[in-house]
């Protein structure tokens, strides 16, 4: 049944029953009191009314529950293409910039010079090029999950990324857990490994403070680092940060808000905030 009929029954149903029931009651008027017309026509609408609008709302129920898992279906299918994006982008920059330093290494050798420099350099390139993949393929593995952990699933994450000798120190201030939906887990989850891989990349930090905080109606999540920070202005008037616009896009796919704060030697915070409904 569609939503135009459903409107046209909603009007007629009423109407026509309360018309029959009352033409009904005047051809015996001499059995039926007039009180006792009004009582039982009060309780037999009543009774319509329950079975009726019990059969709407169970189908409006069901077409909620089909957008839902469409909806969800849609993110996870989103966020699989973006994860795909960004190995093309970051594996394949990761790779021409191994092969020229393997250029370099042979043209060294050939001129019986000491490649060590660019030894050094494609070492690295290929231990940021090995994180780099580890959290994709991590992300993919997470992508489609359902009832998410999302304090578990962080510390996994935070084990990993430990790796490259930046400590964090993780703190959880409510019940994280219950109050978020999956999608908004998995979200946060995806806004978490975004920044923590532009730490990495950029901050030159070596410790970060993650709280998570649910506090009645709202949600926190903060992440500062102690790196080398930067100019707020220059990065929010540069039209070519495409990172900063990615995480904008990432927190206001489920209504949050970014807060950054940041100015040179004095490390970057970042606040994301959701109010729970």
């Amino acid at each position: 049944m569609n939503i135009t009929k459903m409107k046209w029954l909603s009007a007629l149903i009423p109407a026509l029953f309360i018309g029959i029931f009352e033409f009904v009651r005047h051809q015996f008027l001499h059995y039926i009191s007039m009180d006792w017309g009004n009582l039982m026509v009060a309780a037999l609408t009543g009774i319509l009314f329950l079975f009726y609008f019990h059969g709407i709302f169970a189908m409006l129920e069901n077409i909620y529950n089909k957008l839902q898992q469409e909806k969800e279906e849609t993110a996870v299918l989103q966020e699989r293409d973006r994860i795909a994006r960004e190995i093309h982008d970051s594996v394949s920059q990761a790779l021409f910039f191994m092969n020229v330093k393997v250029l370099e290494i042979e043209a060294a050798l050939q001129e019986h010079r000491e490649p060590f420099a660019a030894v050094q350099e494609l070492h690295e390139a290929i231990k940021f090029t090995d994180a780099d993949v580890r959290q994709h393929i991590f992300a993919l593995q997470k992508v489609a999950e359902e009832n998410i952990n999302l304090i578990t699933k962080i510390q996994e994450h935070l084990d990993d990324y430990q790796q490259h000798n930046i400590k964090v120190n993780f703190v959880v201030k409510g019940n994280i857990n219950s109050q978020l939906t999956n999608q908004m887990k998995s979200q946060m989850l995806r806004i978490l490994q975004e920044i923590l891989l532009n730490i990495r990349k950029h901050a030159a930090a070596k410790q970060i403070n993650l709280s998570l905080i649910q506090d009645g109606q709202q949600f926190s999540m903060v992440i500062h680092d102690n790196g080398k920070g930067f100019d707020m202005k220059k990065v929010l008037t540069n039209k070519y940060s495409f990172g900063l616009k990615n995480l904008k896009s990432d927190v206001l796919i489920i209504g949050a808000t970014l807060n950054l704060q940041s100015s040179p030697g004095k490390g970057t915070t970042v606040i994301v905030s959701l109010k729970l409904k």
